[in-house]
Order: structure tokens, then sequence, then C-alpha cells
């Protein structure tokens, strides 16, 4: 069964971070799943072509990193909107089009990043 609501995929490896945004996102219509690192998150992307949204830490653990995974995202997958989380300096390298959101964000800052262009399709 195909959902009409738009998929996200949060890649964070702080568990209770995670929680947070899929609360957030969940409130604002979207039905969420989780990766704690690149590796995870590649096999959720292949495994949901749905996926229409990442949220991802830009400092996850392991050989890739969260912008790694943001860039090849991009190039494979240019529909899914990105967004990058960063609790210290703010990455400036980011691929065109992706959004950078300070850690900690308030509600309302996620919803802002990614309500208008996905939802406004559905």
């Amino acid at each position: 069964m195909t959902s009409s609501r738009p998929a996200a995929l949060i890649v964070d490896d702080q568990p209770f971070v995670g929680m947070v945004a899929s609360d957030i996102l969940k409130e604002s219509g979207f039905r969420t799943f989780h990766a704690y690192d690149a590796s995870d998150a590649a096999a959720v992307l292949e495994e949901h072509p749905e996926i229409e949204l990442m949220v991802t830490d830009a400092d996850l653990p392991g050989d890739v990193t969260g912008l790694d995974l943001c860039r090849r995202v991009s190039r494979e997958r240019p529909q899914v909107q990105l967004v990058v989380t960063a609790a210290g300096r703010c990455p400036t390298d980011v691929p065109q089009g992706a959004r950078v959101l300070r850690k900690p964000y308030a509600t309302g800052e996620l919803q802002t990043l990614v309500a208008k262009p996905l939802l406004a399709e559905v």
C-alpha cells in the first residue's frame, strides 16, 4: 500500500535527536525512516525510493560524513530535498539546494525548511 504522505529519512547517530526530528516531521505530515550512519542511510534509501526528504547530521560516525552522504544523494537522487544539521560551525560546502540547520533547532525552524516545497505537492 502506497501512502500519499511524503516520506523522510532522518540520519543521526544520536537516537534522541532523531526521535525529536521524527516527531517534528510526523506533525508536519511526513512518514519517517531512521538511520544512524551513512551506510544505514544508503540501505534505507535503496529500500525506499519514495523518500523525498533527508535530514542528516553533518558529523556522522564512520568513514562517510553526513556532508559526504548529502553530496552522494544530491548526485544520485537530485529530487530529494536535503537538510544538513550541525551542532558546531555550520558547513558552507553543502550541495546546491541543500539547507543548513544549526542544532539545537526549534520545531518551527525544521517545519519551515521542509513544509513548503514538499507538502505543496501533496
